[in-house]
């Protein structure tokens, strides 16, 4: 039996077989974005992620290079193998120093880079040398930092001014300062003779305290950068109130002893009253007296010693036993030496016998000082100190502050 086909039969056929190529081609040429697409989102996404990535990691090493520039700016060369600070007496403003991780880097790198500055790249025994080479104390974080003293110029870039001071000016100079004319360091630590908080200040007589210091630092891997800005102010000790502070007692028992409040390096020219006591403080005995006023002065706050010794620690040599036949320190390169009980190796006292130092003695807890004795700067004695046995002279030429002074026997100066 002969089949046969109407037309409509055949237009039909035709018109199912046309849609299905059509949708068969519609869902290739979807496929196909889709596929693009999400391979675009995925190279994007690897390149977001890259780019997340050596943000971070020049971020840490940014942060890297300002600990490290950090911890070369602590301590005193004796004490800090690494130290790379300032070596002038006088502090310029101008002064300025790099930490290079690579000796590839450029003056072209630092974008602030002056010829008005110094630019050292310190090196060991060499804290001003200019030639371009790695100084860092590592290779594998890719960074370079430089250090320079705060000035009044940079004060007033941020906003300082006499309506809104970021500083307590007592240079006497009110005046706006340039990029060639940067006015003085900024300093930070006690601007009066009887202030207890340290503050950043200036200065138009020299002063025992170091300048306020601005690190920036830049990380670098592969075409990535960070830069970094911080200011960073060394630990201004204890408040120069007079040559002896005591928080509870002094005791004048024996031998001889005299306190001048006078300083003959000339950086308290005012002078300062021979001994300043806390608010329990008690004096027993008649030494010789002199200073500004010529006696002795109580406060209405005690000193936290304790908390002292913390912040002026880092960076110091720590003391492994007792001090007996040493001269620590010399004049330009002062020691910092500290000791406690558990760290010196003593375990109730610590005993000082014929010591010529130069420099910072800090003790958390008891020492007892024999003649002969002499010392050029500052001693911390959380605890008590005793002066007594020996032969000769004690001499301290600067300050002492502990918790307790005992002169038993002696001379004592």
């Amino acid at each position: 039996m002969n089949r046969l086909l109407s037309k409509a039969g055949v237009s039909c056929c035709a018109d199912s077989t046309g849609g299905a190529l059509i949708a068969a081609l519609l869902l290739v040429a979807i496929s196909a974005i889709m596929g693009a697409t999400i391979l675009f989102a995925t190279s994007t996404d690897l390149q977001i992620s890259g780019n997340y990535r050596r943000a971070v990691e020049t971020f840490y090493a940014a942060e890297a290079g300002i600990a490290e520039t950090s911890v070369r700016l602590s301590g005193s060369p004796s004490s800090n193998p690494a130290y790379f600070g300032d070596s002038s007496p006088i502090m310029q403003p101008n002064w300025s120093a790099y930490v290079l991780s690579k000796p590839a880097w450029k003056s072209q790198d630092d974008t602030s880079y002056s010829t008005l500055f110094t630019n050292y790249i310190p090196v060991s025994g060499n804290l001003t040398n200019t030639a371009v080479l790695a100084n860092s104390i590592q290779t594998a974080l890719p960074y370079w930092t430089k250090v320079r003293h705060k000035t009044e110029f940079d004060a007033e870039q941020a906003g300082h001014s006499s309506l809104t001071p970021h500083y307590q000016d007592t240079d006497g100079v009110t005046a706006g300062h340039s990029q060639i004319n940067q006015g003085n360091v900024v300093f930070y630590g006690f601007a009066s003779g009887n202030g207890l908080k340290p503050m950043s200040f200036t200065s138009a007589n020299p002063t025992p305290y170091s300048p306020v210091e601005i690190i920036i630092s830049q990380g670098e891997l592969e075409g990535a950068m960070s830069l970094l800005q911080v200011e960073v102010a060394h630990p201004p000790g204890p408040p120069l109130l007079a040559p002896l502070y005591a928080n509870s007692q002094v005791f004048f028992g024996g031998g001889t002893a005299a306190v001048e409040g006078f300083d003959s390096c000339g950086l308290l020219s005012e002078g300062r009253p021979p001994v300043w006591m806390g608010p329990a403080g008690a004096l027993v005995g008649n030494p010789t007296f002199t200073g500004n006023p010529p006696i002795p002065q109580s406060g209405t706050e005690a000193l936290d010693l304790v908390k002292t010794l913390e912040g002026l620690k880092r960076g110091a040599e720590v003391i492994n036993g007792d001090l007996v036949s040493v001269k620590p320190g010399v004049p330009g390169t002062p020691a910092l030496l500290y000791a406690e009980p558990l760290a010196g190796g003593f375990w109730s006292e610590l005993a000082v016998q014929n010591v010529n130092g130069f420099g910072v003695l800090l003790v958390k807890g008891n020492v007892k000082i024999s003649a002969p004795f002499h010392w050029e700067g500052l001693v911390i004695v959380s605890g008590q100190i005793t002066f007594d046995g020996g032969i000769g002279t004690s001499a301290i030429h600067g300050a002492l502050f502990a918790d307790q002074v005992h002169i038993l026997s002696g001379d004592v100066t």
